[in-house]
């Protein structure tokens, strides 16, 4: 399983990774796990980072395609994600 420095590895040298999905994903590899879903409010990320909220959410689509972020059930009005423990190096 990919530590989180391999993954911040990951994302900072991928090209296609923009800096919103930069700042999204720094924030978030604070909070989330490799094998528990944590609940995440877009509104709330919004906020914290000083974000519109439709970059936040095309920062989240951008990670969850590259495969970076895992989008489990919905938690009331939050979504859970969790990191991709099964990357293999050079598929971030």
């Amino acid at each position: 399983m990919p530590t989180h420095d391999y993954l911040s590895r990951a994302v900072s040298t991928d090209r296609d990774i923009t800096l919103e999905a930069l700042r999204v994903f720094t924030y978030l590899s604070r909070r989330l796990q490799y094998d528990h879903p944590v609940p995440v409010l877009q509104s709330e990320l919004a906020d914290a980072l000083g974000m519109q909220r439709p970059n936040v959410n095309r920062a989240i689509k951008l990670l969850e395609t590259k495969r970076i972020l895992l989008r489990d059930a919905k938690h009331g009005r939050a979504v859970t994600f969790r990191l991709n423990g099964e990357l293999e190096a050079g598929h971030a």
